[in-house]
């Protein structure tokens, strides 16, 4: 999936971006590109009918890479509903400058920009306030990507909330779970990130071994209900 260079009108100032005409996709310059870790979840079509209406929920959505990838790739039932849920902090200097570009921006021109607009529920603010709601409480859910924070207590909460919810046969996808492949080419990078990750799910590998199948281990880590 490649990216070209493009410019395009956000808040009355025209922006140097970078475009994916694959996924219809559109993220900053020095955003990193997340779409080489989508590619794995070819392997959820194994696992579940992806023509059934589904339910999915993301924790952490950025610029909208992955909401992207969900809408083109795995929602293809035009029932099926995509949650996204971030706080979309906005940087300390655009409370001055309202032109400056937000990652929340971003995001709402990816999702308006698609066909699919209508399949995806947004939710800003903290995962912990989310799964307060009452749309939170409704849900069942098939497809839960969690991508947040990458604290230790945060990915517990997330697995704390979001597996109980999770239908047996449903998937948990878990975005910078072990550093190592990160930069094959040092051995520290991406620890300090990935850490924290790896010992909460871990963990819950542990405790649930029996109720799971690991069905994909590399960066990302995904988990199925059985």
């Amino acid at each position: 999936m490649e990216w070209e260079n493009t410019s395009i009108n956000i808040k009355n100032k025209d922006r140097q971006v970078c475009y994916n005409d694959e996924l219809n996709l559109f993220k900053r310059k020095r955003t990193f590109c997340g779409i080489r870790c989508l590619n794995h979840w070819k392997c959820i079509g194994d696992h579940i009918d992806l023509t059934n209406k589904l339910t999915a929920i993301e924790i952490g959505s950025h610029e909208g890479q992955s909401a992207m990838y969900f809408l083109k790739n795995i929602l293809i039932n035009p029932e099926s509903k995509l949650f996204c849920i971030d706080p979309w902090f906005k940087s300390s200097w655009s409370i001055t400058d309202h032109s400056v570009l937000n990652y929340e921006d971003i995001f709402d021109l990816n999702k308006s920009n698609n066909d699919k607009n209508d399949q995806l529920i947004k939710y800003k603010g903290l995962n912990k306030d989310y799964y307060k709601t009452d749309e939170f409480k409704k849900l069942e859910i098939d497809i839960a990507y969690v991508d947040d924070i990458h604290t230790y207590e945060s990915t517990k909460l997330n697995i704390d909330k979001l597996f109980p919810k999770l239908k047996i046969g449903g998937i948990i996808i878990f975005d910078d779970y072990d550093g190592k492949f990160c930069d094959p080419n040092d051995p520290n990078a991406g620890y300090h990130w990935t850490d924290p990750v790896k010992k909460a799910v871990d963990e819950f590998i542990y405790y649930n071994i029996n109720d799971i199948e690991v069905i994909f281990n590399n960066y990302q880590i995904i988990i199925k209900k059985i």
